[in-house]
Formats: structure tokens, C-alpha cells, sequence
């Protein structure tokens, strides 16, 4: 089930979309107090998770999480992370209102061109997913290839329980391949769904680069050190007075072609003890499974998903864009094929091929001059079957 997934792919949800209207965007999903799990994503990059006691916001002491982010290291001199305070282009905050159910997403697209001569272009992005009545997140981290360069992934996770850092126990059950951090008052627990770890570190602060609690100020070459770890503890540490750290590393994730993106998809949620967060991620999985990010593109015919494939969609390239990519595909069979390319409210902005084409692999060119920045689905029918994609616009 588990693969790392090499270009940016939302799948299918928009389709699911196709009627809904767009609510008014909110900066913050806390502005809005019927969520029932409520997760900031602050200009840097830095996913926050909240608890009230009614499971809702009600004031910045009821932080939970307070660091879940990606570092990229390229090597000892150079680990980019959200404390390199990077340039920022945001795609809006977006509520989607659907039939009974309201769906946040947010995208922050991120790269180092404040710096003065950067020993390299590093373009990141972090996506996270919420939904208006479940108490789990579903986040994509990534890094997109700017040149040929190897690189180096990490998931980075902190714990700051009701605004109290120090006696947290920070755990690596390998048998779920679920990363814990709890005390007596609540419990946090993160799960990659798209990729393989190949290491974890748990670390106390003290034992960590960083000089301040409050940031993680460590220097490049502490950072790389973590990062090269591809080992798992054995058992689990309890963090002293300033708060403990943990990484999740996924290696390097630079194998593909320059331009696109190499990403991995982690549930995560917040709960009152272990048990409540389990419950939750074995949920924030199945929808991860609805919503057909795990796994590979979802192909629907008469026969339901479990139908032969008689067609193959790729993964546009280059992917992310500006303003032109190529779509490809195959056809075991001739027959009509539509290409159709739509906006994530569901509305149709092109159609690229709508005839009837030779078995084969054809390519076709999208040209998004006149669109806006931001994340398109494009679905291909043919042989009585759909399968779709997404792709990433940034100008």
C-alpha cells in the first residue's frame, strides 16, 4: 500500500466536488467553530493542532502540537527548514461546502529566495487537509526538484501540550509504524501513508542543537546528522524539562525528474490518550483510502474499481507548471477518449481530446496561460472507465 508517491497527485476528491459552493475562505479553520479538530498552518509552514474542552478552539493554551513540519537536506552545510523564515506564495485557504460535510484545505508553496545567494533553489510545499466533522488531519509534505541535486526528507514533530512543554513521553511503535507523543493530559500520534520511513529519532532538547525551546534554532549540520539516521529506537524516552523532539525520516526522495515532486502524505491528530488517537488515525487512513490518495489512481467502470484497466493515465510533466504541461496516456483498445481538464470546484476549463483515438499512448498539451495559480484535475474516459489525476499550477 505504501510507495512514495513522486509527483504532486491529489486524485480523485474534487470530483466529489462538482456541485459544491465555495464558502467565503477563512485564514484559519479556529474561525470557524464548528470544526470539530482544528489545525493551524502559520506562514512558515508550521502545523499547529488545538483542543478546548469541548474538542474545539477556544484560546492558544489549548496547543497540542506545536511543530509539525518538513526539513530538506541537501547535506551538513545546507537543511532547509520553516525557521529559514523562506519567501512565501500562498494559495488560499479554501472551504469547500459540500452535502453535509465542509472540507478545508490549504496549500503554502514555499521557497529560499530570501536568501543571498543560496547554495541552492529549494521550492516546498506543505498541503493540509481537514474535515468539518472528523478529529484527524491529513497532510502532504514535499519538496519540489529544482536541479540535479540529491536530496534528503524529514517530518519533524513537537509537542507543546496545553502550552506545557517537559515530561512527555515520545514513542516509535514499530509494529504500526506510528510515531506517539503523550502525557497524563493528551496524546498525539502521526502515521506516513504514502511512504516508508527508513529511520526515526527521538530526541530530549537538551540533547538536540537547538538553544531555544521556543524554536528550532539548530544549526545545518546538527540537522543533517538527524536526518541521515536510518535506524529505528528501541524504546521510547521521556523528554525533560524543555520538551523533547522526533523525526520521521524518509531518505532521499530526490530519484526523480527535475521539476517534479516528491512528496509523502501523514495522518495526524491530537486525543485525550493513546487509544482515542489510534481510533483516529485508523479513520484519517479509510478516508485517506476514500479520497484515493493511498494508492494508485482510481479507475471506475461498469464492473466497479475491481474491473480489468484498459487504460493508463500518467502524471503530467512537468509537474508543477508554468503555463504548459503534457498529458499522457494509453489505450489498449481504439475507441472514444475524452481528456477534460477542471478546477477544484469541479468546473470543467478544458477539453483536450474528445474523439475517437487509436490503441496506443498519446500525448496531449495544456496550455493554463490564462489560469490562475493553483491545483487542476484532469480526468480522463475511455473503454468505459475514468481514471483522473491532478497537477499544479504556479506562475
Amino acid at each position: 500500500m505504501k510507495h512514495l508517491i513522486q509527483t504532486a497527485v491529489l486524485a480523485v476528491f474534487g470530483f466529489t466536488l462538482m456541485l459544491a459552493d465555495i464558502a467565503e475562505a477563512q485564514f484559519f479553520p479556529h474561525n470557524d467553530s464548528t470544526f470539530a479538530f482544528v489545525t493551524t498552518t502559520n506562514a512558515f509552514g508550521r502545523i499547529q493542532t488545538y483542543d478546548g474542552g469541548d474538542g474545539r478552539w477556544d484560546s492558544f493554551d489549548d496547543k497540542v502540537i506545536d511543530r509539525f513540519y518538513q526539513m530538506v537536506g541537501f547535506n551538513s552545510n545546507y537543511v532547509w527548514n520553516p525557521n529559514d523564515d523562506p519567501d512565501i506564495n500562498l494559495i488560499d485557504t479554501v472551504y469547500y461546502a459540500g452535502e453535509g460535510d465542509v472540507m478545508y484545505f490549504r496549500e503554502l508553496l514555499m521557497d529560499n529566495s530570501f536568501r543571498s545567494n543560496p547554495p541552492f533553489d529549494i521550492e516546498v510545499h506543505t498541503l493540509v487537509r481537514l474535515f468539518k466533522d472528523e478529529v484527524y488531519g491529513l497532510a502532504r509534505l514535499g519538496v519540489v526538484r529544482q536541479a540535479e541535486n540529491e536530496f534528503k526528507l524529514t517530518a519533524l514533530l513537537r509537542a507543546k501540550i496545553f502550552e506545557e512543554w517537559g515530561g512527555e513521553t515520545l514513542e516509535w511503535d514499530a509494529a504500526s509504524e506510528r510515531l506517539y507523543i503523550f502525557n497524563n493530559n493528551a496524546a498525539i500520534g502521526i502515521q506516513a501513508l504514502t511512504a516508508d520511513p527508513v529511520g526515526v529519532v527521538l530526541m530530549d532538547f537538551d540533547e538536540y542543537d537547538s538553544t531555544d525551546p521556543a524554536r528550532d534554532n539548530a544549526r545545518d549540520f546538527a540537522r543533517w546528522d538527524i536526518m541521515v539516521e536510518e535506524d529505528f529506537p528501541t524504546s521510547s524516552i521521556t523528554a525533560g524539562p524543555d520538551g523533547g523532539w522526533a523525526f520521521m525520516n524518509f531518505g532521499d526522495v530526490s530519484n526523480i525528474a527535475t521539476g517534479d515532486t516528491a512528496y509523502v502524505w501523514i495522518a495526524f491528530t491530537h486525543g485525550p490518550d493513546l487509544d482515542d488517537v489510534d481510533d483516529r488515525l485508523d479513520a484519517a487512513i479509510a478516508k485517506a483510502e476514500d479520497l484515493g490518495i493511498i494508492g494508485d489512481p482510481v479507475s471506475v467502470g461498469p464492473e466497479g474499481p475491481d474491473a480489468p484497466v484498459r487504460i493508463a493515465l500518467e502524471q503530467n510533466y512537468p509537474n508543477p507548471f508554468n503555463p504548459t504541461t503534457n498529458i499522457r496516456f494509453a489505450l489498449e483498445e481504439a475507441g472514444h477518449a475524452s481528456l477534460t481538464v477542471y478546477d477544484m470546484l469541479g468546473r470543467q476549463v478544458a477539453v483536450l481530446v474528445n474523439e475517437r483515438l487509436s490503441a496506443g499512448t498519446h500525448t496531449f498539451g495544456f496550455d493554463a496561460a490564462n489560469l490562475s495559480s493553483g491545483v487542476y484535475l484532469y480526468r480522463l474516459q475511455a473503454g468505459g472507465q475514468t481514471m483522473t489525476r491532478s497537477m499544479t499550477l504556479m506562475k
